[in-house]
């Protein structure tokens, strides 16, 4: 065997140049798909690192439903309780403080994560960890996770000053730890490192009561109130915090999986395609030559061998250079992107989500090994003609044909059964998908069904070549010659092989243009639908818990004067109101349901402090000239009232409304109030509506007058909120919200937060995945153009005899032009329809199972215009493609 494989290398190195080409164009696929692994494997290990680093085996948090902090008592009834199931616990308490190094504030972070706890408690939950079996912290000491540390130039033995509150406490850095579990936990927060204090320091910095604690940790990711045999807890609230924190990676991970599956499955079905199309390129140059060698006695076998072996190296070759390349391509594509969303993460202090390049060495591996073998069995399956040709046949210029009417019917109805695979997989399989289901058998079969519905659609397609004849001559004479028409279209059914090629190669083209159209549209409209960047004309806000907090906020805004234009203080509590001559839309419990007599709504009663804030009403009352009148009047008189504009009803600005205020549910005894109220103006709460309902602002006495009669809060609802409007909005706006992050945790240790920016992440992610997709269709149709143009350029050649006997008949070279114009614009037209077909399809089924929570709307005129564009594309494309006639020597006789 070792003379065939040397003459298998020979012919492989004979004509390097076309080896080249063929490495080039074939290696394209296997490049798509291993920078689509790279990118997956990438975000998959990055969640999984993420997870470990940040929260170990804490999966879920325990804290009281009412009050600051678990007594003493009520930590030791939640213990006896998680015993009985062997869940292990800690107490502990927590703030988000502020830290410089030594006495200067040159390296300063805000948004630092405090924890004080028990080293007994934390060896129980975390066993593994060694510094919970080392001494416990002294009150003058801390340990530092590693980035925090590295951010701030910091080591072991230095000082490190924690602010909180307008306290300055400086510690001693004892051990500086690399984040895993506790060391690295920052609960559901932004934030950017981890310190952790000494118990008892801890409990004095925060004002916590020695025995209490803040909340407990459990080490189980399941609800303990879920679990078989467990009692509710009555007075606490549990949350899965690891899964609400690992919920925005989630979602991207839902985002990006599904489509980079669709473009590897497409990748690797386009890849096979060209290759098969390449290997049939290399089967017609080497056909005479194996001819010879058959005719000289060499059986079948070895002759196919000889064949094989050098289609072996080319499969080898192609699949290193993919390899290589497709991991640096991965790379590169998830580099820039990842810099490309860290412009958004810096103003958002570290939103903690980062996705770092990942290479699966193991499994890379193994995926090249099976695609090797996969490219080598495809080769097999092109060289079998060599055992079924003749040797005449192998020696003369054309090859055995295939007749494409051979088991039509039979063929059809395998196309209907794709049809049928599809809608099921699409349209009742996928129902009730979420995010935790977005790798799963039927995501593979929607993609599967898809795949193999481009193959159905385009023979059904070129099924209707036939009568593509009779359209064509409608045609004047001078424009298309019958001849060119009668030979145009009959030459894609001599060479059916690598006419349907062609076909499937254009529709992949067409398909994934139209694919990357309808998804650009439907992110903009993503984008458009969930842009929450506003909350009462404010640039920034903080929520605060009561009038202390705000008394301290108050103070201390004066410090940042330069920064801060103007604030305004909103209190705010919930209550019941009815509209009895229904002017308002307050229908929530409509009569009479449950015995109840009137409508009602639960609404947000909020109090305004803020003169020089500008909250700008979207439509005021006639009697008032302007905003500043109507916040005049809201001060003065207690009848006036300002809505959000999103109520509905029959009401107009300046109507006087009849309400009734309610403390419970709507029957009669549960009256407490009825205001004759004057609608002064409307205003635009905004889409990031931290109320989470409709809101009206009301004047002081009408507040105060229901503050401790029918007024109630949701646990966790603050007093009020602090909004502020920057005196710089545009470019330095990213500064300013760190300064006063850092500022306000230092002083006040409150959360200086952005309206909209948690959805800001999601979607400049969704917008970094549009922009890595783009690279990959660019790749991918890149891929088709070459295949094309490779296999018709290598049609016009191998028909060169043809067109010369032709010539001599005297048939002019225009109309040997037009014969392959006909033929390649029917092959290109007929795998554009089939592409808008089966890209239709492709893009409602990837915007499903993207998750993206978009209706899916298919952008007709943008794709209208995509249409147009292709259809002058397959003219000159293939007039392109004709430029090899001009070379043709009309002085050849033979």
């Amino acid at each position: 065997m070792g003379i065939f494989w040397k003459m298998g290398a020979r012919n492989f190195t004979a004509q390097m140049r076309q080896t080249l080409l063929t490495v080039c164009i074939g290696s394209i696929g296997v490049i798509l798909i291993f920078s689509c692994y790279f990118v997956i494997s990438s975000i998959t290990y990055s969640k999984s690192n993420w997870e470990e680093k940040h929260f170990g085996v804490i999966g879920t948090e325990i804290y009281p439903r009412l009050g600051l902090e678990l007594t003493e008592a009520q930590i030791k009834n939640i213990k006896t309780k998680l015993q009985t199931k062997n869940i292990a616990s800690l107490p502990y308490v927590s703030q988000v403080v502020s830290v410089h190094s030594g006495n200067n504030h040159k390296t300063e972070e805000a948004n630092i994560i405090a924890l004080g706890f028990d080293f007994h408690n934390a060896r129980e939950l975390e066993p593994k960890q060694p510094l919970w079996f080392t001494d416990s912290l002294t009150t003058e000491e801390a340990i530092v996770s590693a980035p925090l540390a590295r951010q701030m130039g910091l080591s072991v033995g230095e000082t490190m000053t924690i602010s909180f509150d307008g306290q300055e406490v400086p510690v001693t850095i004892r051990d500086i730890a690399e984040e895993s579990g506790l060391t690295g936990f920052r609960g559901t927060m932004r934030a950017q490192g981890t310190v952790i204090l000494s118990d008892k320091l801890a409990h004095q910095i925060f004002g916590v009561p020695e025995a209490n604690a803040h909340s407990m940790l459990l080490a189980t990711e399941r609800m303990y109130s879920s679990l078989p045999g467990s009692s509710f807890f009555t007075d606490f609230i549990e949350r899965p915090i690891k899964e609400e924190a690992l919920s925005h990676m989630s979602m991207v991970q839902s985002i990006f999986t599904p489509p980079f599956l669709f473009f590897v499955a497409v990748s690797l079905f386009a890849g096979f395609l060209l290759l098969a199309q390449l290997f049939n390129i290399l089967k017609e140059r080497r056909k005479y030559y194996l001819g010879v060698l058959r005719s000289l006695g060499l059986s079948n076998r070895k002759c196919f061998a000889i064949y094989v072996s050098e289609c072996m190296l080319l499969c080898a070759v192609i699949t290193i250079s993919g390899v290589v390349l497709g991991n640096v391509l991965g790379y590169g594509l998830l580099s820039v992107n990842v810099f490309y969303i860290e412009q958004l993460l810096e103003r958002y202090s570290a939103y903690a989500y980062p996705i770092h390049p990942h290479v699966d060495v193991t499994s890379t591996l193994w995926i090249a090994l099976a695609m090797f073998i996969a490219f080598v069995l495809l080769a097999c399956f092109v060289g079998r003609f060599i055992k079924r040709t003749s040797i005449l046949h192998l020696m003369g210029k054309e090859d055995n044909r295939v007749t494409p009417a051979k088991n039509r019917l039979l063929k059809i109805l395998g196309c209907l059964l794709v049809a049928v695979a599809f809608i099921y997989f699409n349209y009742f399989a996928t129902e009730g998908l979420s995010d935790a289901d977005r790798i799963n058998s039927r995501v593979f079969g929607s993609i599967i069904s898809w795949l193999l519905g481009i193959i159905a659609t385009a023979y059904l397609m070129f099924l209707t070549v036939p009568w593509m004849k009779s359209v064509l001559f409608i045609f004047p004479h001078r424009w298309l010659d019958r001849l060119a028409v009668t030979l145009g279209t009959q030459y894609p059914n001599m060479r059916f092989n690598r006419s349907f090629g062609i076909i499937l190669l254009f529709t992949i083209l067409s398909c994934c243009l139209i694919v990357m159209t309808s998804f650009t549209s439907n992110v903009d409209d993503y984008s458009a639908k969930n842009k929450r960047d506003s909350f009462l004309a404010a640039d920034a806000y903080m929520s605060y818990a009561d009038e202390r907090e705000k008394s301290k906020l108050t103070v201390n805004m004066n410090e940042v004067q330069e920064i801060v234009q103007s604030v305004a203080y909103v209190d705010a509590y919930r209550i019941f109101v009815s509209s009895p001559d229904k002017a308002l839309d307050l229908t929530e419990v409509i009569p009479p349901t449950n015995g109840n007599k009137w409508a009602y709504s639960q609404v947000v009663w909020g109090k305004w402090l803020g003169e020089s804030y500008h909250l700008p009403l979207t439509s005021r009352a006639p009697q008032f000239q302007s905003d500043a009148e109507v916040f005049q009047a809201l001060r003065d008189q207690e009848s006036i009232v300002l809505v959000d504009d999103k109520l509905e009803g029959t009401y107009r600005v300046g109507d006087q409304i009849p309400l009734r205020l309610l403390k419970g549910g709507g029957k009669e005894e549960n009256l407490i109030g009825e205001e004759m109220v004057t609608i002064a103006g409307t205003f635009a709460i905004g889409d990031d509506n931290r109320f989470h309902f409709r809101t009206f602002i009301v004047a002081d006495e009408l507040y105060n007058k229901y503050s401790t009669n029918g007024a109630y809060k949701w646990p966790g609802d603050p007093k009020g909120f602090a909004l502020l409007q920057l005196a710089d909005s545009d470019g330095a706006a990213a500064n300013s919200i760190k300064t006063l992050k850092y500022h306000f945790t230092k002083t006040t240790g409150v959360t200086v937060s952005t309206p909209g920016e948690d959805q800001a992440i999601i979607t400049m992610i969704v917008k970094a995945e549009l922009t890595l997709f783009s690279y990959i269709m660019s790749f991918m149709m890149l891929m088709a153009l070459l295949g094309m143009y490779v296999i018709q350029t290598r049609s016009v050649q191998e028909r060169i005899p043809h067109m010369v006997m032709l010539w001599q008949m005297g048939v002019s070279r225009k109309s040997l032009k037009q014969v392959f114009i006909v033929e390649g614009c029917l092959m290109g037209i007929i795998g554009l329809i089939s592409g808008i077909i089966v890209g239709r399809l492709g893009s409602e089924m990837m915007l499903r199972l993207a998750w993206m929570g978009v209706q899916f709307s298919f952008p007709y005129l943008k794709v209208t215009g995509l249409i147009i564009g292709l259809l002058i594309f397959i003219w000159l494309f293939n007039l392109f493609s004709t430029a090899g006639l001009k070379r043709i020597q009309i002085s050849r006789k033979e």
